[in-house]
């Protein structure tokens, strides 16, 4: 369960990704809502998935993150935004690209910790969503979605319905799938060099 979130970030940064992933047709930020916090900047290790994660400043408030993992790499553009006492990432693919009129950029959003040298990334759980879905009970209360052809769940709830849900949508929910860990690392411009 824990490589989903892996698998999840690797297949995001791919047009026409495989099902399995839950994405929103809606940011989870608005302009009022973006935040900015310096601690996230930096390169992150996940040990247990060989994955690594270097996050840059981007434009408009953003990050850049480019991801690699044994199976795949990309880039993507990111949002912090605070709903309530939590904090989250929006991720999407890298922003000012044009992938032509078919493809629309579509968000995954995660909750988001950073303790100290500790990143946490815990993606929205397909396993609850998609099973609610299938069972023909629709999606949680407060929430729109849907499953599209290719099996992933496809929030469809505008900005404010999506940031309200998230506020009543608790940590320990079953609505929240395995978190991710990833370990400070030092940037290759710290790294000291032996003296010769």
């Amino acid at each position: 369960m824990r490589s989903l979130l892996a698998a999840s970030l690797a297949c995001a940064v791919l047009v026409g990704a495989p099902g399995c992933l839950v994405l929103s047709l809606h940011p989870a930020y608005d302009n009022d809502w973006i935040a900015w916090d310096p601690a996230f900047v930096g390169q992150w290790k996940d040990s247990d998935d060989n994955a690594t994660l270097r996050v840059e400043a981007a434009e408009w408030r953003s990050y850049k993150l480019h991801y690699e993992h044994p199976s795949e790499k990309g880039d993507l553009t990111g949002y912090l935004t605070i709903v309530g006492d939590d904090r989250y990432l929006d991720v999407m693919p890298v922003r000012g690209e044009d992938r032509g009129s078919f493809v629309i950029p579509v968000h995954m959003i995660m909750k988001l910790t950073i303790e100290g040298e500790t990143l946490t990334l815990a993606p929205l759980s397909y396993d609850a969503l998609a099973d609610r879905l299938r069972a023909g009970r629709g999606a949680p209360p407060g929430l729109s979605a849907v499953m599209d052809q290719k099996q992933n769940v496809l929030i469809t709830s505008a900005t404010a319905r999506l940031r309200s849900w998230l506020r009543t949508t608790s940590a320990g929910s079953v609505f929240w799938g395995a978190a991710a860990t990833f370990t400070r690392q030092p940037s290759p411009d710290t790294v000291r060099r032996p003296s010769t």
